[in-house]
């Protein structure tokens, strides 16, 4: 039986946006080579699964994911099954082992192939697998290659870099993907007018370290430059930028953030820990010291901005005495959004030999005494707000006569938000609404009368 001309392609994306990104760029090359995308991989010709290595808890989903489409596959329901991604280029060969439904793996540096995959696989050809990084990821970005958005249209990342120079003992993310190669200043450029030409408002920047843009490139330009750049595209009204690494801020950074018209107030910085000897265990290449003087600068330098950051508890050696001095930064510092994770040891990496190593149940413990800490804390600082007014980006209706906003201080897809009562919105303007209430991470709020309301698309100013 012939390959149909259109075939079936079903397409599941696992982890960060960074994968997000790979995803939709894969897609707009199967449908260029003409696959046609479908909600189920149920009676599809192809599935593909894009999948996350980041923790031992990612790679166990990404099995289970692919075990359940190899269950189709097996049952004659899927006629191929290919895989992307992290897991892809940490174990190689071995899936095609471990399940022998899988046609084809593709390595980090390899998800250019994916539409020839597709069609070798369709047509009976051998198994494969190809992990060669060789410096595919950022080759095969295209800045007029098409891309199948997966976001809300009035929103995109941009991903403006591949791997990470970095070597943090608790991080694998190198191995799978490659030291820091950054994308030409002109690309991005390019894809970001092209993308809001197609109506996008909101652009996240995102890469494993953002900070450190630039520095392979010929001049060595910098994250400065490229938020500059990209500050004088028309049509944008938010620049967001994900993943910043403490170690790259400069003081020129802060004034051009603090500078220029489009980018937000907002400053996504993994912190890690502060304590010492756990900075200096994790390879973080900053002092305590340094770091708290680094957030305080920051603040100080950015009007009115938020930030959100990450920490590890539990890392090997972490003492009871160094997370109490974790929770107390936490508390006295205050952020707006914070994320914890309870380490995991990660094979392969400097800190999976690290001893001695924290009890699980103890590493649960502090995860969940920490986030308890930052639910109080949030709340506190979100209920002080109440009666304000400020400017917010509408995403959508959320039923009801309400609609799902967002403070220029709140991420999508991993913030808070806030929740507007107002008529006839429309997603992707900027609107000011009154603040009525609050939760622990979300805002309430209404659209100001007629009179006092502004739909004009300006910088956010909350």
């Amino acid at each position: 039986m012939g390959l149909s001309a259109s075939p079936t392609l079903a397409f599941v994306t696992l982890g960060c946006p960074k994968n997000t990104v790979d995803s939709e760029a894969m897609l707009g090359l199967l449908v260029r080579d003409g696959f046609r995308t479908v909600g189920s991989a149920d009676g599809a010709d192809v599935a593909v699964v894009n999948t996350c290595a980041f923790l031992q808890s990612a790679v166990r989903e990404s099995k289970d994911v692919i075990a359940g489409l190899a269950e189709a596959r097996r049952a004659g329901r899927l006629k191929g099954l290919i895989v992307t991604g992290c897991l892809a280029q940490r174990a190689g060969a071995t899936l095609l082992d471990e399940f022998p439904e899988v046609d084809a793996v593709l390595g980090t540096g390899r998800w250019a192939q994916v539409a020839s995959a597709a069609r070798h696989v369709l047509e009976g050809g051998a198994r494969i697998a190809s992990t060669d990084q060789a410096g595919g990821a950022i080759a095969a970005f295209d800045p007029d290659q098409p891309r199948a958005l997966s976001t809300p249209r009035h929103l995109a990342y941009l991903k403006i870099s591949e791997g990470c120079d970095h070597r943090c003992t608790f991080c694998i993310i190198p191995r799978l993907r490659g030291d820091q190669t950054s994308r030409a200043l002109e690309d991005l450029v390019a894809e970001a007018s092209r993308l809001a030409t197609l109506g996008v408002r909101e652009l996240n920047l995102i890469g494993q370290d953002t900070t450190a843009w630039g520095g392979d490139l010929p001049g060595r330009p910098d994250l400065a430059d490229l938020l500059d750049a990209l500050d004088r595209v028309e049509g944008l009204e938010w620049i967001r930028v994900h993943y910043t690494y403490p170690r790259e801020w400069s003081d020129r950074l802060i004034e051009t953030w603090a500078r220029a018209r489009r980018v937000v107030p907002y400053v996504d910085m993994p912190l890690q820990h502060i304590a010492p000897d756990m900075l200096r265990r994790m390879a973080r290449g900053m002092t305590g010291r340094d770091t708290r003087a680094l957030v305080r600068r920051i603040k100080a330098g950015i009007p009115r901005v938020a930030f959100r950051t990450n920490f590890i508890v539990g890392f090997p050696g972490e003492t009871e005495a160094e997370f109490e001095e974790l929770t107390r930064y936490v508390e006295d510092e205050g952020f707006d959004a914070l994320v914890v994770f309870a380490y995991e040891r990660e094979p392969g990496t400097p800190g999976a030999d690290m001893t001695p190593r924290v009890p699980v149940a103890v590493r649960r413990h502090r995860r969940a005494a920490l986030l308890a800490l930052q639910q109080r804390l949030s709340a506190a600082r979100l209920r002080a707000r109440i009666g304000e007014r400020m400017r917010v980006i509408v995403d959508g209706p959320a039923g009801r006569g309400q609609w799902a906003c967002r403070a220029a201080g709140q991420a999508w897809d991993v913030d808070g938000g806030v929740v507007v009562e107002g008529e006839n919105l429309v997603p992707g303007t900027l609107v000011d609404v009154r603040v009525t209430g609050s939760a622990a991470y979300d805002w309430f709020a209404r659209v100001e009368p007629a009179d006092e309301r502004t739909l004009v698309l300006l910088k956010g100013t909350c």
